[in-house]
C-alpha cells in the first residue's frame, strides 16, 4: 500500500524514475516513508497467496505503464539496488544471541520501531522485485518451488 502512495498512477504513468520525483505531491520523501502510526493503516496483514501477490504486482506495473521497463535485467538490477539498501541498514550492527545461541530479534539490539519499519520496507521492496521477476520470466508454481 505504501508503493501505491509513493507511485500514484496519475503522476507516474509511463514514466520511469524514483518516487522522490513526486514528493511535493505525495508528501513521501526519502526521510519520510514510515508506515507506523498511520491513519491509513498501511501495515496490514494479508493472507494473499503467491499467485495473488504476483497478479497484484503485475496490475500495479500495468496501471503505471511500467511493463516496458520490466525486463529481467532491469528487475534484477533494481532488486540488487534494494538489497544494497537493506544491507546498509545492517552494516556495522552486531548480531545478538540469547542463552540458547538463538538469534534474537532486532528490538533486542536497540533497534527502534522506525528502524525496524525501514527494514520491513526494504525486505518488501526486494520481495516485490523478486516476484515481478518471477512473473516476467514466466515462473509457474513459485510457492511450490519455495516450499
Amino acid at each position: 500500500e505504501l508503493n501505491n502512495k509513493k507511485y500514484p498512477v496519475e503522476l507516474c504513468k509511463g514514466k520511469s524514475g524514483k518516487y522522490t520525483s513526486y514528493s511535493t505531491q505525495t508528501g513521501i520523501t526519502k526521510d519520510n516513508q514510515c508506515t507506523l502510526d498511520s491513519n491509513d493503516k498501511l501495515l496490514s496483514s494479508s493472507s494473499k497467496t503467491f499467485p495473488e501477490f504476483i497478479v497484484a504486482i503485475r496490475e500495479f506495473a500495468s496501471e503505471r505503464d511500467w511493463s516496458r521497463y520490466h525486463q529481467p535485467r532491469n528487475l534484477t538490477l533494481a532488486m540488487i539496488g534494494e538489497l544494497g539498501e537493506l544491507a546498509e541498514l545492517f552494516q556495522w550492527k552486531k548480531d545478538v544471541y540469547d542463552n540458547d545461541n538463538e538469534l534474537k530479534g532486532l528490538q533486542s539490539d536497540g533497534w527502534t520501531e522506525t528502524d525496524i519499519d525501514k527494514v520491513q520496507q526494504e525486505i518488501a521492496d526486494v520481495a516485490i522485485y523478486g516476484l515481478r521477476l518471477a512473473d516476467v520470466v514466466g515462473m509457474k508454481d513459485l510457492g511450490d518451488l519455495i516450499m
